[in-house]
């Protein structure tokens, strides 16, 4: 065998070693949209089975359904060893999550912190809802790509083009991005 591909097959091995005997920790979850989630923690949970999390992001999650005809998403805070990453499912998806899930996720590389999200808003004209809190946790959890769907912030005006507008400050700077709905918009 050549030395660079035992050195390889050695670096697959000790990246699975990494992970293997993690413990998958379910740390939070919530299931909503907007302003209207509800914890639906326990009910992530308990069906976490062998280490794994497999589950359907729809309203049996919870009693009552947090956004009557609105697409929601469930957002699950999970942890593995020292690692914790941030994963979203869109409603009606599903979704898996292993330790070494949540292993790869924490090891992406994380936003720059001198980016700071000042606020953000999802619509059109006077029908515009805020979707701050939203765009800080993708942010927060390393993603600089943000898709303007009515899957991740609602729909504040039904059957209308909207638009997703964030204003930010980059090393102290000023500035302000948009993307057209169904676009993404990328953050520097």
């Amino acid at each position: 065998m050549k030395k660079s591909t035992f050195l390889a097959a050695l670096a697959l091995v000790t990246a699975s070693m990494a992970w293997a005997g993690e413990k998958l920790e379910i740390i939070k979850a919530e299931y909503g949209v907007q302003d209207k989630w509800t914890n639906v923690t326990a009910a992530v949970q308990s069906n976490v089975k062998e280490n794994v999390l497999k589950i359907e992001a729809n309203n049996t999650l919870c009693t009552d359904d947090p956004a009557v005809g609105i697409s929601k998403v469930l957002k699950i805070t999970a942890k593995a060893g020292d690692k914790q990453a941030l994963f979203l499912c869109k409603e009606g998806q599903s979704i898996e999550i292993k330790a070494e899930t949540v292993i790869a996720a924490a090891a992406k590389p994380k936003a720059k912190d001198n980016l700071v999200i000042v606020s953000a808003e999802y619509g059109i004209g006077e029908k515009k809802t805020d979707v701050t809190k939203i765009v800080k946790d993708l942010v927060a959890d390393g993603s600089r790509e943000i898709s303007a769907t009515n899957d991740l912030f609602g729909d504040p005006a039904e059957g209308e083009a909207k638009i997703l507008t964030v204003k930010y400050k980059l090393d102290g700077k000023d500035a302000t991005l948009s993307a057209n709905e169904n676009e993404k918009l990328n953050l520097p």
